[in-house]
C-alpha cells in the first residue's frame, strides 16, 4: 500500500519541506510551459512525450531543491528536450506567485485527475496525457535524474504499451471473452504499485468489475482499485458497504485515500472523524499505515486544532510502535518534547 505518500503529504512538507513564501524571486518556470493543454498540443505537433512537474514553487523545499539541483542545469535540458515537452504546474501559496499561474482551476483539476498526493511529483506522459512514469525529488544531480528518466521512457513506456494493448483487447472483445480478460486485469492490477506504468489503463477495465454479479470478482476488483489509489466516490461508497467493519481491510484503504485528498479545513475534519471511526473498530491491519494514521492525527490535532491532549495521546501511541523510526523524530520532539 502507498503509505509513505501520506508521510510526505503531511509530515515531510509540514516539518521539513517548507520554505518562506516568496523565497523564489526569479521566474521559477523559465523555459517550461505552464499551460497543460497548450503543452499537449505542442507534444502532439512535435511527436514528443510530456514531462510534467507538479510543484509548489514558493513554499515546497524539496521542489526548490529539485529545480536547483536538476532542472536548472543545461545538462538536464539538453538531454530531455529532444524527447519531452517540459511542463510546470504550480500550486503556490503566496499571492504574488498565485497571480502568475495562468489557470489555477485547471491545475487543480489536473492534480485530482492524476492523483497528486505530494510535492514535487514529476509525471511522464504520452502526448495524450496517459501516465507511464512517476518520480519526484532524487539525489544525485542531473546525471542520475536523466538516467532515471531514460529508464522510465524505455522500460516503463513499453510496460504501459502492453497494458494499453490489454485495454484495447477488452474494449473490442465479445461479452463471453470479457470475463476472462476482466479476471486477468484484476490479478495484474493487484500485483502492481499505484505508480506503476499502465495502472490507469488496467483500472479502466477493472472499474467495470464493480458492477459484476459475481461477488468474488466484485470484491477483488474493489480491492485492486483501492490498492492502486483509484478512490473515486462510487468506489468508496461500494467499499464502505462491502466492508463496514474493516474485516477485509477495505475501510482502511478508503480512509487512506481520504487522507491523501484533503483540500480544505472541512475535508480535514471529515477525515479525522473517519480515522477515529476506523480506530474504534480495532488496530489497522497494515502496520505502516497504522503508524501514519497516528502520526497524522498527532500532527493535525497539534497544528490545526490546537488540541494538545489529543496530539500527545496519538504521539504517545505512535512512539509505542515506532520509537526508533527516524521519520517521526521531529514529530515526537515537537509534541512530546525531548
Amino acid at each position: 500500500m502507498k503509505t509513505q505518500t501520506i508521510t510526505i503529504l503531511v509530515l515531510a512538507f509540514a516539518l521539513a519541506g517548507l520554505v518562506p513564501l516568496h523565497a523564489q524571486e526569479k521566474d521559477p518556470h523559465a523555459g517550461w510551459l505552464t499551460d497543460f493543454d497548450k503543452a499537449v498540443e505542442t507534444a502532439k505537433q512535435e511527436k514528443k512525450d510530456l514531462l510534467v512537474d507538479f510543484t509548489g514553487s514558493d513554499w515546497c523545499g524539496w521542489c526548490i531543491k529539485l529545480k536547483e539541483e536538476v532542472f536548472d542545469h543545461d545538462e538536464f535540458t539538453k538531454a530531455v528536450t529532444p524527447h519531452f515537452v517540459l511542463v510546470a504546474l504550480d500550486y503556490p501559496r503566496g499571492e504574488e506567485a498565485k497571480a502568475k499561474v495562468p489557470n489555477p482551476e485547471r491545475n487543480k483539476e489536473l492534480s485530482e485527475k492524476y492523483g497528486i498526493q505530494g510535492f514535487p511529483s514529476v509525471l511522464l506522459m504520452t502526448a495524450d496525457g496517459v501516465v507511464y512514469g512517476r518520480t519526484g525529488y532524487q539525489e544525485g544531480g542531473p546525471e542520475k535524474y536523466i538516467e532515471s528518466l531514460q529508464k522510465m521512457r524505455t522500460e516503463e513506456r513499453a510496460s504501459h504499451s502492453a497494458t494499453g494493448e490489454m485495454a484495447d483487447a477488452y474494449e473490442k472483445a465479445e461479452e463471453a471473452e470479457k470475463a476472462a480478460l476482466m479476471t486477468k486485469a484484476i490479478e495484474k492490477l493487484l500485483a502492481m504499485e499505484s505508480d506503476a506504468p499502465g495502472v490507469d489503463s488496467l483500472a479502466a477495465i477493472v472499474k467495470e468489475g464493480i458492477d459484476s454479479e459475481d461477488a468474488a470478482v466484485k470484491e477483488k476488483a474493489v480491492l485492486a482499485l483501492l490498492k492502486t489509489g483509484q478512490g473515486d466516490e462510487e468506489l468508496v461508497a461500494v467499499a464502505r458497504e462491502m466492508d463496514p467493519k474493516n474485516e477485509k481491510g477495505m475501510l482502511e484503504m478508503v480512509v487512506q485515500a481520504e487522507m491523501a485528498d484533503i483540500a480544505s479545513e472541512e475535508d480535514l475534519k471529515k477525515v479525522m472523524k473517519s480515522v477515529e471511526d476506523l480506530l474504534a473498530l480495532g488496530p489497522v491491519k497494515d502496520a505502516d499505515l497504522q503508524k501514519m494514521v497516528y502520526a497524522n492525527m498527532a500532527f493535525w490535532n497539534h497544528r490545526f486544532l490546537q488540541d494538545a491532549e489529543k496530539a500527545k495521546s496519538y504521539a504517545t501511541k505512535l512512539k509505542e510502535i515506532a520509537a526508533d523510526d527516524p521519520r517521526f523524530a521531529r514529530l515526537f520532539e515537537m509534541i512530546l518534547g525531548k
